[in-house]
């Protein structure tokens, strides 16, 4: 009997074993977005050029053309629209508020928010598109040109952290990366730009944002911020 319950306890163990190791070798890798459900259109010029996008211009087009643009965008889910009513928001000029929308939406795939476009007065103020897809910071200078500056915000606070921005003034077009934690992490993507005076070409872009020149002016002098004129990339390590 004891050789019984050791051969049935020896068969339960490998198959919790064999288990796992299915479940970590042999597990499907996660689907990526289709061509439909990125928006590339920063980076193509298709239908319309930064500073333009989707036929939408910063201080020009209002809440109705946006509405009117939503149901054209096949990278969001439509039923995921949802329209804040704000009593008060920074207009084109960020030292001055008043009443507007935040109108936020969830891409197809990942099923997250991506996209968040600003109205203020009936006026535009600011479009904020996620990346669902990678993009380096080099193959966006391909296309978009040299930035007009690079540099650097840290948190506030005791957190140790900080995102990179490239800006192009012109284009009305600030590229971010995703949030870096961590003295090490900050001192690879972020003191990297204040010590060499340049950024590194394989840095990913996490989101797109279209501003008013007033808004890039203010983001450029935070005080937390430290910005460059571009004076090239640093190559891949």
């Amino acid at each position: 009997m004891k050789t019984n319950y050791r051969l049935i306890y020896r068969i339960l163990i490998m198959s919790i074993i064999g288990i796992f190791l299915f479940g970590c070798f042999e597990s499907p890798s996660m689907p990526s977005p289709s061509p439909d459900q990125m928006d590339k259109s920063p980076f193509t010029g298709i239908p319309c050029a930064a500073p333009c996008w989707q036929d939408l211009l910063i201080g020009k087009s209002n809440e109705s053309d946006v509405m009117s643009t939503l149901p054209n965008l096949t990278f969001i889910n439509q039923d995921t629209i949802y329209v804040h009513q704000m009593l008060s928001m920074s207009s084109l000029d960020p030292n001055v508020s008043a009443q507007g929308v935040e109108i936020t939406a969830n891409c197809i795939y990942p099923k997250k928010q991506c996209l968040t476009i600003r109205v203020v007065a009936d006026i535009l103020t600011e479009i904020v598109v996620v990346m669902n897809y990678k993009l380096r910071l080099d193959e966006a200078i391909k296309y978009l040109g040299t930035p007009d500056y690079i540099g650097f915000e840290r948190a506030g606070g005791e957190q140790v952290s900080c995102e990179v921005y490239s800006v192009w003034s012109e284009k009305q077009l600030v590229l971010s990366s995703e949030k870096f934690e961590g003295h090490n992490a900050v001192e690879r993507n972020c003191y990297l730009i204040r010590d060499t005076g340049k950024i590194s070409s394989s840095l990913l872009i996490s989101d797109a944002s279209y501003m008013s020149p007033a808004t890039i002016e203010k983001l450029l002098s935070i005080g937390r911020s430290e910005f460059f004129e571009f004076s090239g990339t640093l190559p891949d390590k």
